[in-house]
């Protein structure tokens, strides 16, 4: 440590605090800052309910894949409801766009898929 100057009235013990002071002034910063970007990710986390309704869409998808029904249909569940919209896709008769709206009760979200509608004539 460096040995304090000799001053007029003693010795210049006030270069010490200052450095506490702006040390502790750093420290708060970066916790104010590592806190908000706790908040940050802790809000965009997704909920039980999110991956529940994410699992339903991918589901009704996969059935879709497995049996093509190309009719507009409505799927009704607990807290949210689907809304399952078939059209072709930019003027395509074989390529069907397939949009799942999700209306819960603070937001809605669509999403959009693309299935190929296969020939019933060919084997």
């Amino acid at each position: 440590m460096v040995s304090l100057r000799p001053c007029k009235k003693g010795y210049l013990a006030a270069s010490s605090l200052i450095e506490s002071v702006i040390a502790i002034t750093i420290i708060t910063v970066c916790l104010l800052i590592a806190l908000k970007l706790y908040i940050t990710v802790l809000e965009g986390r997704p909920s039980a309910n999110d991956h529940r309704l994410r699992f339903q869409i991918d589901k009704l998808v996969s059935e879709m894949k497995l049996n093509p029904s190309f009719d507009s249909e409505t799927y009704e569940f607990e807290t949210f409801k689907i809304h399952k919209n078939v059209s072709d896709y930019e003027d395509l008769e074989r390529l069907k766009k397939i949009s799942y709206t999700v209306v819960t009760q603070s937001d809605t979200i669509t999403y959009h898929h693309l299935i190929t509608k296969q020939n019933e004539d060919l084997p």
